[in-house]
């Protein structure tokens, strides 16, 4: 009976997939385990490389999340491909871009076998410049390895999420709780945690189990990222009961002029390369787009939000 099923999404993963499959091959844990790779479409060499390590993951399977001709699914329609095709009493999600530590397998493993919702953390320096562990480190303190610790976020503090790269699950949970929702492409974790728990089940924090994490590590790219993210936010705190206040955006909109200011300030010591400029620009950068994608997610989805 395979106890552990270890869910790997891949969309044209070429260039870093090696490294987490790598990662993989390397884990030990007395129990029966499987990789289950989701190919969600790719049009590079990625499927390729994951076949190069067919001696090496021997319950290594690969399942098709795409059909061709049709648009794309989100992640989340990925990891949902993956669970159906498993066999192991709970499951654990990683990433094609991340790597795994030495013992994550073990550390997930384990945990599942008493606990049925669980969160690794997140480690940046392996896999990501000085200039950015520093700058993004700072967004949650001290404690970096602890970046998606649950309930930082602190609209509804008595809800606690997770990182959807370093989740793991138990079958009966997924069972109960249903599926990830193709509702959101970028903050289907937090959704489905706050679901999780809104179903009666503890999500617990296993800090051994831990995931290098691979940050974007160009400024436009984290812009992106973070712009994406902000963008679905508002929709998913209202759905779990947090309320808009009056007018949301115009509130936001006067909040953004004193920060755009800093920006400048920022961008210079950047350009001068000031020591810790870069990384202080990018991580504003980071906060920038979120702000602004929160902007539009309220513009869109809430369009009566500022009449109110």
């Amino acid at each position: 009976m395979i106890k552990l099923s270890v869910i790997l999404p891949c969309f044209n993963g070429a260039a870093t997939i090696a490294t987490q499959l790598e990662a993989l091959a390397s884990q030990q844990w007395s129990e029966p385990w499987e990789v289950i790779v989701v190919n969600n479409g790719s049009t590079d060499e990625s499927m390729e490389i994951v076949q190069q390590y067919r001696d090496r993951l021997p319950n290594l399977q690969v399942v098709d999340a795409h059909t061709p001709g049709e648009p794309r699914k989100p992640v989340a329609h990925s990891y949902n491909t993956g669970i159906k095709a498993s066999q192991g009493e709970a499951v654990a999600f990683c990433e094609a871009d991340d790597e795994v530590a030495h013992s994550w397998v073990a550390a997930m493993g384990n945990a599942l076998s008493t606990h049925d919702f669980v969160a690794g953390s997140l480690e940046y320096s392996r896999l990501n410049p000085t200039w950015l562990v520093a700058a993004y480190g700072s967004r949650f303190g001290s404690r970096p390895q602890e970046a998606e610790l649950l309930g930082d976020q602190q609209v509804v503090p008595s809800r606690a999420f997770g990182s959807g790269c370093n989740l793991g699950m138990k079958r009966s949970l997924y069972d109960k709780v249903g599926e990830l929702s193709l509702d959101y492409l970028y903050v289907y974790d937090t959704d489905y945690c706050w679901k999780a728990q809104m179903s009666g089940f503890h999500l617990q924090f296993v800090p051994e189990a831990v995931i290098h994490y691979r940050l974007r590590h160009q400024i436009k790219a984290l812009f992106w990222q973070a712009y994406r993210w902000g963008k679905e936010s508002p929709r998913l705190y209202v759905t779990y009961g947090t309320e808009l206040g009056t007018f949301p955006v115009w509130r936001r909109l006067i909040g953004l002029c004193p920060y755009l200011l800093r920006g400048v300030y920022l961008f210079f010591k950047s350009l001068f390369q000031i020591q810790g400029g870069k990384g202080a620009f990018a991580l504003w950068g980071w906060s920038l787009g979120y702000r602004m994608g929160e902007i539009q997610g309220l513009i869109r989805d809430f369009p009566l939000a500022n009449d109110s």
